[in-house]
């Protein structure tokens, strides 16, 4: 380790969108201290471009047409040991073709947020520097077998129910998922106040048609049916401007539409509910603004797999129909859910990604 400077790769891979904001939360947190050197890297920056924007494209077409070969794959990757010699050529091949950008970052300590770049480091930690410090950031409420791998030193879990799934000679520790500053120190009625949502209103967001993944239109025809006067709906589509345009065009002064916006966290802090998928970093971002979760079909695989979780612990509903969301809706709309908010007290944990630095950082002190 450099007298001076603390180096620190954060290595993510864009596959949805949590594994990366997961690391830019942590590059934040690293950066407010004057002795450290934040590099973020992308595993997918390993092989040519093209195939990683094929393989992207690939895995949101089997997400979306055919989810259940999906669901083979995960279960498959999951089970036992059966798949690990699969795991070892992809990462193995991954690390000779990233030997060259991780030597050159000369890091004293590799963070990963995505379980291929553990695993990638793993092999390299093994091969080229066995005193590494590696850590995994696991941004889900469960944990894939692909995860585990001998040579991460430290794993940073959503919840201490989550430690059961790990061998006891690994260091587990529950800070939960790491978010943005911008999840911290909001206060509800300023950010309504700000978006101009008024104060009897009960406001729903709509998120995750960006990628198609969430069918705006047919929800919200559904909830439009039946709405009371004081539910106001919110789509946010993302960078996807055809759903945008269609949202807008078909449903007017009745819904507001927002694209792609910074301003995620204004928004869960100041709405009452929200309707999306199961993501693992989204998820931690509803928990830590107090919104009352309903998960739309959890995808298969880990989605289905923190819908349960979040179901079971942390007051979330779970909708496998547009009618069940507008049940759900009606609810909320008519009573409140004093309950739930006190689950979301417990589970939200806007403060993770400070924790996590913190102990490492701490942990380095003593090398």
């Amino acid at each position: 380790m450099s007298e001076n400077i603390i180096k620190i790769l954060l290595l993510s891979a864009p596959i949805g969108s949590g594994h990366r904001l997961a690391a830019e939360a942590l590059k934040q947190a690293f950066e407010k201290n004057a002795n450290v050197q934040v590099i973020h890297g992308n595993v997918f920056d390993f092989f040519p471009a093209i195939l990683g924007k094929t393989f992207l494209r690939t895995y949101l077409w089997i997400l979306a047409a055919c989810p259940w070969l999906y669901e083979l794959m995960y279960k498959w990757g999951n089970r036992g040991e059966g798949s690990l010699w699969m795991r070892s050529l992809i990462n193995g091949a991954l690390a000779y073709l990233g030997n060259g950008f991780i030597k050159k970052s000369q890091a004293d300590v590799v963070i990963a947020t995505h379980a291929t770049p553990a695993g990638i480091m793993s092999i390299y930690k093994q091969k080229y520097k066995p005193d590494l410090y590696l850590c995994g950031v696991i941004t889900d409420y469960t944990v894939h077998r692909w995860w585990l791998c001998d040579g991460v030193d430290t794993y940073f879990i959503a919840d201490e129910r989550l430690k059961e799934r790990f061998p006891k000679n690994f260091e587990t520790i529950a800070y939960g998922i790491p978010l943005r500053e911008g999840f911290q120190g909001l206060d509800k009625e300023a950010c309504r106040h700000n978006l101009g949502w008024l104060a009897d209103k009960k406001v729903c967001l709509l998120m995750g048609g960006g990628d198609g993944l969430l069918p705006m239109e047919e929800i919200i025809n559904s909830i439009l049916v039946k709405a009371p006067a004081n539910l106001q709906l919110v789509a946010l589509t993302g960078k996807n401007a055809s759903i945008r345009a269609r949202l807008t065009g078909k449903f007017g002064s009745r819904v507001q539409v927002l694209g792609f916006t910074e301003q995620i966290p204004q928004l869960m802090c100041a709405a009452d509910m929200i309707v999306s998928k199961a993501g693992g970093l989204s998820s931690a971002e509803v928990l830590a603004s107090d919104l009352d979760f309903i998960i739309y079909k959890p995808l298969p695989g880990q989605e289905a797999n923190n819908a349960k979780f979040l179901a079971s612990y942390c007051g979330a509903t779970i909708a496998a129909s547009t009618e069940e969301i507008c049940q759900k809706i009606l609810s909320l709309c008519a009573e409140g859910s004093a309950e739930i908010e006190k689950a979301q007290e417990v589970y939200g944990k806007p403060l993770a990604a400070q924790k996590i630095v913190s102990h490492i950082l701490k942990r380095l002190s003593k090398i």
